[in-house]
């Protein structure tokens, strides 16, 4: 009974790591990612105007994000973002960014694909390496995001682009499939 327990004893932080090592990649590097995701859209958002040969101001372009990190105790641990660019008048959709036409049309930026109850976009947590050498220290650590589904109504794939006069929705655009944060 006593090596049954002291097995346990020793093996269980064992068993737990993968989680929890998926969990601790992201920290400490949250700024990286979220700057990472922001010049992802800046890109998009350009582009998207550019080819539908609507002219904006670069300038006026303000992207703000907030994160939180998931343990995942039912599921695997994820990184959520959501827009804190202000109120978006879309039901509870989060305002990801702002933009302004040359012509002076205001446009918003949504986590959403068009529903109204989608707000985050969630990113599995996923720590890789070569190996360990032997101190036990990472070979060539990794972490990277992916976007993912978590199961929750609040996730979403899209970045929706409405004008924010009107709220008419001009189209969308997929958010980054992959964001390697180190």
């Amino acid at each position: 009974m006593r090596t049954v327990l002291a097995w346990l004893l020793l093996c269980g932080p064992l068993l737990a790591a993968p989680v929890s090592e998926n969990y601790l990649c992201v920290q400490g590097h949250e700024q990286e990612a979220t700057t990472k995701l922001q010049a992802s859209i800046k890109e998009a958002v350009i582009n998207f105007f550019r080819y539908r040969n609507i002219a904006i101001n670069a300038s006026t372009l303000s992207i703000n994000l907030t994160t939180s990190t998931q343990g995942g105790t039912d599921s695997p641990p994820y990184f959520s973002f959501t827009g804190n660019a202000g109120t978006s008048g879309l039901g509870a959709s989060s305002l990801a960014a702002t933009v302004t036409a040359q012509d002076g049309t205001k446009f918003n930026v949504l986590f959403s694909s068009g529903s109204d109850n989608q707000d985050a976009a969630e990113y599995r947590i996923i720590r890789s390496e070569r190996g360990f050498n032997r101190e036990g220290n990472a070979i060539d650590p990794h972490c990277t995001l992916r976007l993912f589904d978590s199961g929750d109504s609040e996730a979403t794939e899209s970045l929706l682009i409405v004008n924010a006069g009107s709220g008419h929705a001009l189209g969308s655009v997929h958010l980054p499939d992959r964001i390697s944060v180190y």
